[in-house]
Order: structure tokens, then C-alpha cells, then sequence
């Protein structure tokens, strides 16, 4: 299984939407399933374009959508793609403090050659430098996934799934959100990879994420983050988004 997250800001680059860029990098990446964070829908500065459903359609891949708030006169959130319909979404209002409402969506999606549903969880953490309300977004992520009756009650048999948690956590692997991250996930790295995928233009930070349920043993085949300023995959990653997307090729070894 191919998993990606990027954060594609709301496909605004010198002060202009352009999704086809955004589909085109999506397109060449080729992931199974890929995590989008600041996803506009239907916003004014984003022209009312739905951009999820474009994106999906420039893809020919099905979509799920969580917003996170209302902005620009429309919406602005997360959104999952996949190449696999997507039987249900949930989205939960992360703890947020005094500043901007983040969210956590969940997406079931049944995969051929899986004997269990997939589910996805997609998020966008807050981005200021003092860590407090990111700490308290990583507990309430571990919390609600790993001990909510009432999240069983829309999902099923949840206990059972496959889980895969992507997003763009404004924290590097060695900060100590993704710590508290790890003591119920596993992050997809491979050792002496780098995973550096903000700003576009010169990666610096190691921003977004991939990471396993603890419950599942996989094989990390590929770790792809473009981000070493060559145009791979023929896109260049500095005129499609601040961020650069991140891609685990993934096989379960043991669920």
C-alpha cells in the first residue's frame, strides 16, 4: 500500500489557485491513498471552487472531506483521496486553545488484500512555537482512537482495523508531540532518511508525517520525500506548495 500526505495550502501559490499543479503532483506521486491538509471548499480566495471535488476528479479518485472551520466564505479543513471507495467519515474538533479550531477526520476504506478495513486518520496540528496545545491535540488523538466507546458505536468492530494516522503536525520527529505520538503509534522512518518537507523552496523542518497503529507489523519498502530540490517525479514541489508531500510504500507484515 502506497500512503501519502502532503499539505497542499490550499493550492495558493503567488497569490493564485492552481489545482491542476496540485492534481499533476498527486497523479505522479500514484499513492493508493494520500492525506491532504488546508483544503479550501468553496471559498472566496479560492475562486468557490470545491477543491477536494475538483481534485478528485482531476485524479479520478474517490474523496472524504473534514472541515476544521468556516473561512473566506466557505470552508477550509482536511481531505482524504483514495483509489478505494471510502465507506464512511468522522470528524472530531481537536483541542484547540484560544487560537485556530484544528480538526481529526476519520476515514473507513475497504482495500483488496486486506482482510480488515483501513482506516485513516488525517489531521493538521496547531502551528505556534510554544507546544502546549499541540501536546494536548496528540493526547486527544491517542485517547479517542485507542479508548472512545462512542467512536465503536459509528465504526464497528474498530478494534480490529488497520490504522494509519498522517498529517501535517507542525512538529519534527524529535520534538516531544511526536513522542507522546509514538507511545501508541509507530512513525514511518527509515534510518538516515531525510524526511525534511518544509518550506518547499528549502526543506528545513520535518513537519509531516506518516505513522502505523502499534497493533500491525509492517515492512517500510519506500520512504519518498522529494526534497532534495531536483524536479522528481518531473513536478516542481517549490511552485505547487510550502510543504512537500511525504509517501510510504508499506506492506503488513503482521495485523
Amino acid at each position: 500500500m502506497k500512503i501519502a500526505n502532503y499539505n497542499i495550502a490550499g493550492g495558493l501559490r503567488n497569490h493564485k489557485v492552481d489545482l491542476n499543479k496540485v492534481a499533476k503532483a498527486i497523479n505522479a506521486l500514484d499513492p493508493d491513498i494520500i492525506a491532504l491538509e488546508e483544503v479550501d471548499q468553496k471559498t472566496t480566495r479560492s475562486d468557490g471552487i470545491d477543491q477536494i471535488k475538483e481534485l478528485a476528479k482531476l485524479t479520478k479518485m474517490y474523496f472524504s472531506y473534514g472541515v476544521a472551520i468556516q473561512a473566506h466564505g466557505g470552508n477550509y479543513g482536511n481531505a482524504i483521496l483514495s483509489k478505494y471507495p471510502i465507506e464512511k467519515t468522522k470528524v472530531f474538533k481537536l483541542p484547540s486553545g484560544d487560537y485556530e479550531q484544528r480538526s481529526l477526520m476519520l476515514s473507513k476504506i475497504n482495500i483488496p488484500g486486506f482482510d480488515s478495513p483501513v482506516y485513516i486518520y488525517n489531521t493538521h496540528f496547531d502551528w505556534h512555537e510554544e507546544d502546549e496545545v499541540r501536546m494536548s491535540q496528540a493526547r486527544f488523538i491517542n485517547s479517542i482512537v485507542f479508548d472512545d466507546l462512542d467512536l465503536d458505536k459509528d465504526f464497528p468492530n474498530l478494534a480490529t482495523g488497520i490504522f494509519i494516522l498522517a498529517g501535517d503536525f507542525n512538529s519534527t520527529k524529535n520534538d516531544r508531540v511526536v513522542k507522546e505520538l509514538n507511545k501508541y503509534w509507530n512513525l514511518v522512518e527509515v534510518a538516515g532518511k531525510d524526511t525534511r518537507t518544509w518550506p518547499a523552496g528549502n526543506p528545513g523542518l520535518d513537519l509531516d508525517h506518516i505513522f502505523t497503529g502499534k497493533g500491525q507489523k509492517w515492512k517500510i519498502e519506500k520512504l519518498t520525500i522529494p526534497n532534495d530540490g531536483s524536479e522528481e517525479f518531473g513536478i516542481k514541489w517549490q511552485t505547487t506548495s510550502d510543504h512537500i508531500p511525504i509517501m510510504a510504500t508499506l506492506k503488513l507484515i503482521e495485523q
